[in-house]
């Protein structure tokens, strides 16, 4: 697509300019084959204000921050900035107007450094003599990072730090663009604190509020706590469409839950009542598992019929926990057993044979291939099942057949099996992990934050698949940063904290312990 220059329609006089909001939206539509993303969609988002811009996966939260950061352009209606209106050809032309955005998904290069991604593109700000001054550079992301609390080395490699670190460089990058360009800028955050910890949270958001008096924001977060802790307004949306635009302090989280999904919220959120007892027979074994910097001597027994629940701090090894067991990563000592079968360390293939089945936390990169279709996802790691006759070719009739299966199954909303991954919202594609294992007989599933990203209704469906797998004696081991979401679902929690098992918390249905119980085993 041809790049089309940044159209300024109306530029309103200095007075009225200032008192104009940041950013309206009036009437935006965009339609893809067969779906509408969005239609007659309009806010206000006034200056130094942050609104929370919320709804179900699928909604049109994403397609929305694509056509005002100028990476997708709408059908119909406008954008006025400043009460100026503007039509963007290129993100690097809504840039220039100000407009930032983080992305859920990060877009930062791994192998430079930090200041070189918070300033990628715009080096030539830097530029002297036909000289890169890397100096002033590190000077500036330095200055950036000071000011959001972030304690990160401006010249650590990229690829060395935790996600949650990540994350703050992303955040970070965005608030150097007033630095780049002589603007104000308009900040739109999509699910900053997904991957951080409550204290990084903390960090940013009091970063943001230092930062009120020169930005405005737009919060795009399932977290609906940050939403009512941190913004002004809530914008609300259902199917494509603004359904209200309120103050925060007019609604009330299960009112603004009801108004987004369209239905009353479950009391049994977390399905309690269908919380059943282990059997005494245990499915997954893990002996005085060593990886150093990580884990120091940690055991666990998972029983069948069990959901247990692994909790910690970002860099307890929780994660790391959750990929060795899965064959995704190597131990240094230790014993992972499946069904009293000893795994090789670090053996995906041997894993998945004894039925071990992996959701990774990072799905679009680990879970799923976006650029393939929901039936290449569903199938391919049950090729020999749809293999046919004496050369073992692959059933085209049975990959659909398994495909559509799948699909009905576990109710993914998708035009059909032949529909790229990349297109499906968050729950979705969550849904096409979990049933590309189930479809190969995994007993025993390893979930690393399976809800991360997902909105309410999208949980309740994946919260729901769980219980159906533990009932049917299969096990789960549930790694989440979510203590309310860990605590519903888990038979027990394991506790880790630097590397090791702090505490073993029962968690029986109707007897379940407090948030305050589970975070003083972890700090």
């Amino acid at each position: 697509m041809t790049s089309m220059p940044a159209t300024l329609v109306r530029e309103p006089a200095g007075d009225r300019r200032a008192l104009a909001p940041a950013l309206e939206l009036r009437g935006i539509t965009k339609s893809y084959p067969g779906v509408t993303a969005l239609s007659e969609v309009s806010f206000v988002l006034r200056r130094h204000q942050m609104i929370g811009l919320v709804g179900e996966n699928g909604a049109g939260k994403s397609t929305l921050l694509s056509i005002v950061n100028g990476t997708v352009r709408p059908d119909t209606g406008s954008i006025a900035i400043n009460g100026a209106e503007v039509r963007f050809g290129h993100p690097t032309q809504a840039a220039r107007n100000g407009i930032a955005t983080v992305f859920q998904e990060q877009g930062l290069i791994s192998n430079i450094p930090v200041f070189e991604n918070i300033f990628l593109g715009r080096e030539d700000k830097f530029a002297l003599g036909g000289w890169l001054r890397r100096k002033a550079m590190i000077d500036e992301a330095r200055q950036v990072l000071d000011e959001l609390q972030v304690d990160i080395d401006p010249t650590a490699i990229t690829g060395t730090l935790s996600f949650g670190e990540r994350q703050l460089v992303e955040i970070a990058k965005a608030f150097a663009l007033s630095r780049i360009y002589p603007v104000e800028p308009i900040i739109l955050l999509d699910e900053p604190t997904s991957a951080l910890s409550d204290v990084e949270a903390e960090k940013l958001f009091a970063g943001i509020r230092r930062w009120r008096s020169r930005a405005s924001f737009v919060l795009v977060s399932h977290r609906l706590a940050d939403v009512f802790a941190t913004c002004d307004e809530v914008v609300a949306l259902k199917d494509g469409r603004v359904i209200d635009q309120r103050p925060t302090g007019s609604i009330t989280e299960t009112e603004l839950h009801e108004l987004i999904v369209g239905r009353q919220r479950n009391d049994q959120y977390y399905r309690e009542a269908s919380q059943r007892e282990p059997e005494p027979k245990v499915a997954l074994r893990v002996e005085n598992i060593e990886r150093p910097g990580h884990l120091k001597g940690v055991s666990l027994d998972l029983h069948h019929g069990e959901i247990l629940g692994v909790a910690g701090v970002l860099g307890s090894g929780k994660s790391s926990l959750a990929r060795i067991v899965a064959g995704a990563e190597q131990q240094s000592s230790g014993n992972v057993l499946a069904f009293g079968t000893t795994l090789a360390p670090g053996s995906r293939r041997q894993a998945i044979r004894q039925g071990i089945g992996y959701v990774p936390s990072e799905r679009t990169i680990a879970g799923i291939i976006g650029t393939e279709t929901v039936e290449w996802n569903l199938t391919l790691p049950n090729l020999k099942q749809l293999g046919a006759g004496f050369l073992g070719v692959i059933s085209a009739r049975r990959s659909r057949a398994m495909a559509l299966d799948w699909i009905n199954r576990l109710k993914v909303r998708t035009p059909g099996p032949a529909v790229h991954c990349r297109t499906l919202s968050g729950g979705n594609q969550q849904k096409i992990v979990f049933a590309k294992w189930l479809a190969n007989g995994a007993r025993i599933l390893v979930l690393d934050d399976p809800g991360r990203g997902l909105d309410v209704g999208a949980k309740e469906d994946i919260y729901s698949l769980m219980r159906e797998i533990a009932a049917s004696g299969g096990a789960v081991l549930l790694v989440s940063d979510n203590l309310p979401e860990l605590i519903g679902l888990s038979n027990r929690i394991l506790v880790l904290r630097d590397g090791r098992v702090s505490a073993v918390i029962d968690a029986p249905r109707g007897a379940k312990p407090r948030e305050v119980d589970v975070v003083a085993a972890m700090l």
